[in-house]
């Protein structure tokens, strides 16, 4: 398994890894291998799913290093974990810095866990060069960012922004029927007190995360900071298509109300409209139920869900729209009936250029190539960015890969990524 995380593997590129006096490499390297280790599946991958033993014994792992730089960690009634360090100036609006420890099933070392640990690392690397901020600097571990076990994703941010009550954590529960409820309890935590975790937005001056790119952009253009201008919207529609059920060997293909033909149909539509729209926009089509499914029956009933999204929400809902409408000529012209559904629509977030502009500052200061980027992909500052200013910095991914053992960032972009974040949120800390 070579292609997997391994320390080894990642110390490759130590020697690479451009000299910054307060940010330590090889302890990079070594706190990330030992969270690695936590969840670790026999295919190389990781399993670390919220409210498990795995995941609390990462939260307690990290625990200790916050606590050994001295910082102040507190856990709240659901379960985020936040540790401060604080600034001269303690009653001003803090900077806060994070991410998530859990992972998808089977999945990869770097996604959440390295944003924890580069904040964790900027600010250790602020507190040896003996560096103060006037606002203090809370770093944020938010929980369930992935939705994994009780599809209920990036829930740590939607609840310290008051997006949850506890009438809503009585409806989510596991595949084995374990209530999201009754899980936090078995943590030692206290989901009845869930208005106590709500963070005041006037307490919080900027929010900045720092991720792995989850795509191949910055890897093909040889750049090793990403810029986020802001953070794409997802808005799901199911189209459900319903024909005939009929034999698959007696009944003429001229006298065929086939649904999932229809859907196919509506798949490579969806596949060719957004670049019609935005340069931007994306759709896809990855959840599909055929009714009976039969290999030798001709579905009267087929359901797709389609994603799509784009930084524009103008531009977005005008692909919803051609999407839309290409269903239902399919449908007429098919002689079966569509039914739609929006199923959820989360407006874009835009990064203010203030955040971004500390950004690019920190990155020449550096002299590291950098470009500007849009995520595609949902992050806890998606949240925290409807409230607060709110940005993000992508540091590259080999090969684009993510959500699976094969995810790799090296060591040398890990750590410029952490040096820019570093002095990107010196610069907020004392405006």
């Amino acid at each position: 398994m070579d292609n997997v995380f391994s320390k080894e593997r990642f110390l490759t590129s130590l020697n690479a890894c451009k000299s910054y006096k307060s940010l330590d490499a090889t302890l990079l390297a070594e706190r990330l291998s030992e969270l690695a280790e936590i969840g670790r599946t026999k295919q190389g991958g990781i399993s670390r799913l919220v409210y498990t033993a795995e995941e609390k014994q990462a939260k307690q792992r990290l625990t200790k290093w916050l606590e050994e730089l001295g910082l102040v960690v507190r856990e709240d009634a659901i379960g985020n974990l936040l540790a401060l360090y604080e600034g001269e100036n303690p009653e001003l609006p803090v900077v806060m810095t994070g991410s998530h420890l859990d992972t998808v099933p089977n999945g990869g070392a770097f996604d959440g866990a390295l944003g924890v640990l580069s904040s964790l690392t900027a600010i250790e690397g602020l507190i040896k060069e003996g560096k103060r901020p006037k606002r203090s600097i809370e770093l944020v571990v938010f929980v369930d960012e992935e939705g994994t076990r009780f599809k209920n994703g990036i829930f740590g941010s939607r609840v310290m922004m008051g997006e949850v009550t506890y009438d809503d954590l009585l409806r989510f529960e596991d595949e084995e029927g374990i209530k999201l409820v009754d899980a936090i309890k078995e943590q030692g935590l206290f989901p009845e007190k869930i208005k106590e975790t709500h963070y005041p937005k006037e307490n919080i001056h900027a929010f900045v995360e720092l991720h792995i790119e989850q795509g191949k952009i910055l890897e093909e253009n040889q750049e090793k900071i990403g810029i986020v201008k802001g953070i794409a919207g997802p808005s799901w529609h199911s189209f459900t298509f319903v024909g005939e059920t009929d034999h698959a060997g007696n009944t003429p293909m001229t006298h065929r109300k086939d649904s999932v033909a229809a859907a196919a149909e509506l798949i490579l539509a969806v596949e060719q409209i957004p670049p019609k729209v935005s340069k931007t926009a994306v759709a896809t089509v990855g959840k599909m139920n055929v009714h009976p499914n039969g290999s030798n029956v001709i579905a009267g009933e087929t359901t797709i869900t389609v994603d799509a999204r784009d930084i524009d929400e103008d531009l977005r809902e005008q692909m919803n729209r051609q999407i839309i409408n290409a269903a239902n000529k399919i449908a007429e012209k098919r002689g079966l009936s569509l039914e739609h559904k929006t199923e959820i629509t989360i407006p874009p977030v835009l990064a203010p250029q203030a955040i971004q502009d500390a950004i690019k500052h920190a990155s020449e200061a550096l002299k590291l190539p950098y470009r500007y980027v849009i995520s595609g992909a949902g992050h806890d500052a998606m949240i925290l960015g409807k409230y607060v200013p709110s940005g993000m910095i992508f540091v590259p991914s080999v090969n684009g890969k993510s959500h699976s053992p094969e995810e790799f960032t090296h060591l040398d972009d890990c750590l410029d990524g952490i040096a820019v974040l570093k002095e990107t949120l010196y610069e907020l800390a004392n405006q």
